[in-house]
């Protein structure tokens, strides 16, 4: 089913200000001359075109900025040596915050500057709180704080954040009002960066599920794939509330607390934690950390020494699988694949959804989006007010009441949730058995499938599940 040759109109004229030209960005080639999300790469963009400006003229423009605020590695000492001149230097860099209560002071890392131990005051994080809750990509102003006593600080004296605040979630409520559902499913993929017309519609349907840990709190999902289908790019470049860990051994102060510094983990920090490269992924005291992520994935919260942290992280495991001739998964028990630790029935109950990332084809230029969707920042701060915004805000997140195994009603619940607020159906509407329903069950059913494999005796193959 081609997509409606009107949608991009409608995306410009339904949602205004709160879309960009992905082809244009991707035209610009910003990325080629610096390595920056997409979120960033739109913002500049945004910042600097205009209707009557030229592709020439808003390269130079953000090319120059970046030249000026946005330094390379190898030029990061002269930039300290600046500081340390009394230069007041504002860079453009994702600042992140953490709070040392040992010695009552809020150090800053700057990645720019491998920078770890700036520091900044409580007056200017009382206006920029999102600093201390995963961190944030904007403008920030530093100098140098010389104390009488100790060492030299570099200190945070300014911060302009670069992505939106607020989305005013109603403006979109009211939009997708006009959409029907199979062109608001072509909006999502093209706030994703693809093109919706390059993709069958049930590779579409398919590829927007990536989408759903970043509404639905304490969703816990896999996507095995083979490589290039294009897994990791969505979760890095559409949110700051995500945290992309590819590859490397994680230990448990990494994962949920840091029992020396006292700084919580990444579970505790970010909307969604992605694992990516699962099944060459390494963890340092995997028992521990084994035991602790079955708890947590069970019950939203964990206990490290004296301290039990709860948290509304979901986790997404990205995995290649090897396929057949048919493109399908070359043995039944897939999950084996993945290191010993997912080898365990229990652990692998707890994930609510498995993502037939085989059924989406690996990347080619003709899948890049080629017209309008909604910029890249705006969408990461809507997914994340979703998750916690009451229904009478924002009236979609429901599931009907179902009946059967436990965790697989709890599964599929959450998951119709999730998709019930990303296509905004609910279950009174005529496309949410099939848009929300059908394929809650499905992610949950290829779960069920892997525990069937992984233990026979304990679970049947089929998902039992009815609508009370």
């Amino acid at each position: 089913m081609a997509i409606n040759t009107n949608l991009d109109r409608k995306i410009v004229e339904l949602l205004g200000d709160l879309t960009i030209d992905k082809e244009r960005v991707r035209n610009l080639r910003i990325r080629e001359t610096r390595t920056i999300t997409t979120f960033v790469e739109e913002w500049l963009v945004s910042r600097y075109q205009r209707p009557d400006k030229s592709d020439d003229a808003v390269f130079n423009d953000i090319t120059s900025f970046m030249r000026q605020h946005l330094p390379t590695k190898s030029e990061k000492e002269v930039i300290k040596n600046r500081i340390i001149n009394g230069d007041s230097v504002v860079l453009l860099d994702r600042f992140d915050v953490r709070v040392d209560i040992k010695q009552g002071k809020r150090f800053v890392t700057i990645p720019c500057l491998d920078e770890s131990r700036a520091e900044a005051s409580n007056v200017l994080l009382e206006e920029h709180s999102a600093l201390l809750s995963g961190g944030q990509w904007g403008a920030g102003r530093l100098q140098l704080r010389q104390e009488s006593k100790g060492p030299n600080v570099i200190e945070l004296i300014e911060f302009r954040p670069m992505q939106s605040g607020q989305v005013r979630l109603q403006a979109i409520i009211d939009a997708r009002k006009e959409f029907s559902t199979e062109e608001w499913l072509a909006v999502l993929i093209r706030t994703m960066g693809y093109e919706p017309d390059s993709y069958s519609v049930s590779q579409r349907r398919q590829m927007v599920l990536r989408l759903l840990p970043l509404v639905q709190k304490n969703l816990n999902m896999m996507e095995l794939a083979p490589k290039g289908t294009g897994k990791s790019f969505v979760f890095s470049n559409l949110s700051r509330h995500v945290w992309l860990n590819s590859g490397g051994a994680l230990t448990r102060a990494q994962l949920f607390k840091n029992m020396n510094t006292k700084e919580e983990g990444l579970i505790a920090r970010f909307d969604v934690l992605v694992l990516d490269e699962g099944q060459s992924i390494e963890f340092k005291g995997e028992s521990e950390i084994h035991s602790k992520l079955k708890d947590y994935l069970e019950s939203g919260h964990y206990t490290i020494g004296q301290d039990k942290v709860t948290s509304e992280c979901g986790l997404m495991i990205l995995a290649n699988i090897d396929l057949d001739y048919h493109g399908q998964p070359s043995r039944a028990d897939f999950i084996r694949q993945l290191p010993d630790m997912f080898h365990d029935d229990a652990l692998i109950d707890r994930f609510h959804g498995i993502i037939a990332g085989w059924e989406i084809p690996r990347i080619s230029i003709s899948h890049f989006a080629q017209g309008p969707g909604i910029k890249a920042d705006v969408f990461g701060e809507y997914a994340h007010q979703l998750r916690t915004e009451s229904f009478s805000i924002f009236p979609y997140g429901e599931a009907p009441i179902l009946k059967g195994d436990t965790r697989d009603v709890k599964a599929v619940e959450r998951l119709a949730r999730a998709l019930s607020r990303l296509y905004m159906l609910n279950p009174d509407q005529a496309d949410y058995e099939e848009f929300v329903l059908q394929p809650a069950v499905e992610l949950r059913q290829r779960v069920r499938s892997q525990l069937a494999a992984l233990n026979p005796s304990e679970f049947s193959p089929r998902i039992q599940i009815e609508i009370h």
